[in-house]
């Protein structure tokens, strides 16, 4: 009698692991995370660093370049009329483009306080162009489509009357009285961290021929840049 009640308890022992045993193995084995995000268009223009002004009789950089800080550059031309005897004076101003997707650079100008005969400074009067270079490597594969002629101390001729006139089409500010398009391209970043320093890095030109305009004291030149998403 003794040895079938031991066997019963043992019995019952063995059941009751069993049932703690199915109960682990049916416990929960998997599980999941959901993550929800966005990634935004960027399109990004900063100064491309120090500015290079030469041709000049007096005026200065009053407010320099600095690179990857906003483009805020001030400039003093210094004298535009026959005193100064050189061919052109010329400034070069560096801008920096990022973005992740393809993108468009566009210009809008303006002249005044110089007058307005016929022998005033004018905007067709102020050359400008972009010159930018081959995509490096390190930046995403496509080619950058450039508006302007470039240089615009390179080619060039007198009117008629011995005005200067800048060669090609787009090669003054007087292009740019209304908002236009200077530069597109397609994404110039590739899949670089944020803070990535990798850039499209493009020189844009300003040039003006000394000559006989008519006298004006304060004459203020201005160029806005804005880049936009395509």
């Amino acid at each position: 009698m003794f040895k079938s009640t031991k066997g019963v308890l043992k019995a019952l022992a063995i059941t009751a692991l069993l049932t703690m045993t199915a109960a682990v193995t049916c416990a929960q084995t998997t599980g999941s995370v959901t993550m929800n995000a966005t990634v935004s268009n960027f399109v990004e223009l900063t100064s491309g660093g120090a500015v290079t002004l030469t041709g000049n009789m007096g005026g200065s950089v009053i407010t320099d370049g600095t690179a990857n800080s906003p483009l805020a550059v001030v400039v003093n031309l210094g004298e535009l009329g026959p005193a100064n005897t050189n061919s052109f004076v010329k400034l070069s101003v560096p801008l920096r483009l990022r973005s992740n997707v393809a993108y468009q650079l566009n210009m809008v100008s303006s002249v005044a306080g110089a007058g307005a005969t016929a022998f005033s400074l004018k905007d067709t009067d102020v050359g400008f162009g972009l010159t930018p270079a081959a995509r490096p490597a390190n930046l995403a594969a496509g080619a950058d489509t450039n508006s302007t002629p470039g240089d615009p101390t390179i080619g060039g001729s007198t009117d008629a009357n011995g005005r200067w006139v800048f060669a090609g089409a787009n090669s003054t500010l007087g292009a740019y009285a209304v908002s236009g398009q200077v530069l597109t391209g397609p994404r110039i970043n590739q899949a670089v961290s944020a803070n990535s320093n990798t850039s499209l890095d493009v020189p844009s030109i300003f040039a003006i021929k000394p000559q006989f305009f008519d006298p004006a004291p304060a004459i203020t030149i201005t160029a806005q840049f804005t880049v936009v998403a395509l």
